[in-house]
């Protein structure tokens, strides 16, 4: 998922409608839908969301994600807030006062005025320059080779790595390697994050790393050599990521 592209509404309903489709934001579930059934295809995601993720609400509170930053003590305390208890029930069921209860409700909405101004700064600064999803993505200085392949925008790079990956066990999958110069180069954008810039990697360590993104881990790492997203010693030992 693609937290700059994704709005505010669509995280909170746990679902996006794009291109006749209604994509569920924690797996790979799409319903397909034509013209005028567009509710239909809600509803079909709706159920799906009670079903495998025990509905919107709890989906995202425990969405296991970097950008997730809750502790365990208080996605448990939102989880209760959810039911609409009062501050005694949900004081007796973890064991603290109703004071202890009323103090995390005003720390909680502490932190959401901050991430009010926060947003509010963010899109004060990019607003003035062009669109985030049509800049282009930066280009491998070490790639020999620049052509049209290379001319990728963010929105055209956050569809790639939609239509490519799977989230859904917190780990990154690519589940098919794609057809298609432009995609490829997405995906290696994607796959290079998972190292670490300016570190040193031994072969079997690319590898171990590889393994877990794609079952063709030799595929990826020539394509990652090739297009200049990493360099490595003549002897294939040291690897080295330069982007």
């Amino acid at each position: 998922m693609d937290f700059l592209q994704i709005k505010q509404n669509e995280l909170k309903q746990g679902y996006q409608v794009k291109n006749k489709k209604v994509f569920c934001n924690y797996c790979q579930v799409a319903y397909s839908f034509e013209k005028n059934h567009e509710t239909i295809a809600i509803n079909q995601l709706k159920e799906h969301l009670t079903q495998k993720h025990n509905g919107e609400k709890r989906a995202l509170i425990m969405f296991d994600s970097k950008y997730n930053t809750l502790t365990d003590k208080q996605k448990e305390l939102l989880l209760d807030f959810s039911t609409m208890k009062k501050d005694q029930e949900i004081a007796n069921h973890i064991g603290v006062s109703p004071s202890t209860i009323r103090h995390q409700k005003f720390t909680f909405r502490e932190k959401a005025k901050q991430a009010k101004v926060y947003l509010a700064q963010f899109e004060s600064i990019f607003s003035e320059n062009p669109p985030i999803e049509d800049t282009l993505v930066p280009i491998p200085e070490a790639s020999e080779i620049v052509d049209d392949r290379f001319v990728l925008t963010e929105r055209e790079y956050a569809e790639i790595v939609r239509k490519y990956f799977d989230f859904s066990t917190g780990e990154i999958v690519l589940t098919v390697f794609p057809k298609g110069q432009k995609k490829i180069v997405g995906i290696l954008n994607r796959i290079v994050e998972e190292f670490s810039l300016n570190q040193h990697y031994t072969g079997k360590e690319m590898d171990e790393q590889l393994k877990k993104i794609y079952f063709d881990y030799l595929l990826v790492k020539r394509y990652l050599i090739d297009y200049g997203f990493f360099t490595r010693t003549p002897d294939g030992i040291d690897y080295y990521r330069i982007y």
